[in-house]
């Protein structure tokens, strides 16, 4: 499986779903949550790392961020990871940080920029053991949405192979063009997904 900026790769065909809600009323003391979403924090980057280290690694020997890069995006800018927790483990995630321009730079890569207003959307993937359940466009779906309550963030933006622009496409992104960015030999499509616009919605829903 391939991935987009490197997003993990989850097939076209699985259904996206309703995140199961779990009442606080029916859950016992001392257990945790069957499901949580919720933002990432620095104690949580060696268990992200372990999870994009088996997606990506296997597949393109690359890994999208390094250990002590996820450390610092999670350090600099947690609000704009979110984690999908089962009974405590954290079985898929989205790392992402703010950008200033209006196309990516090989700069994107490492860079927060709190003034920006796109939305940069450095990585997806889901624990081997959790693929093939829907899992990543679901949490995809979620971290769209959750973006609509953050002030000043008008675009979501990522860059894909080829392959997976159809994917994204059903999601809702727009192709922007080829991207500036190369890892290795690697290239990649620049897509973007509208956030701006959505007032009624953020009065309403955040």
């Amino acid at each position: 499986q391939r991935y987009c900026s490197y997003t993990h790769h989850f097939p076209s065909g699985e259904a996206t779903q309703a995140l199961p809600s779990v009442s606080p009323g029916i859950q016992r003391r001392h257990t945790l949550p069957a499901s949580e979403v919720r933002p990432l924090n620095a104690q949580d980057a060696v268990s992200v790392f372990e999870i994009e280290r088996e997606a990506f690694i296997s597949v393109s020997g690359e890994c999208p961020l390094h250990l002590d890069e996820v450390r610092h995006f999670l350090t600099l800018c947690p609000e704009f990871s979110m984690g999908w927790f089962e009974e405590g483990r954290l079985v898929a995630f989205i790392i992402g940080s703010l950008w200033d321009r209006d196309r990516l730079a090989t700069e994107a890569l490492t860079l927060h920029k709190p003034r920006g207003s796109n939305a940069h959307i450095h990585v997806l993937a889901v624990h081997r053991t959790f693929r093939q359940q829907g899992k990543g466009p679901i949490l995809m779906w979620r971290y769209l949405q959750y973006l609509r309550c953050l002030p000043n963030v008008r675009r979501a933006v990522l860059m894909c192979e080829d392959f997976l622009v159809p994917f994204y496409r059903k999601m809702g992104f727009k192709v922007l063009g080829r991207c500036a960015v190369t890892v290795g030999a690697l290239t990649f499509t620049e897509m973007c997904y509208p956030i701006s616009g959505h007032a009624y919605m953020r009065r309403n829903s955040c």
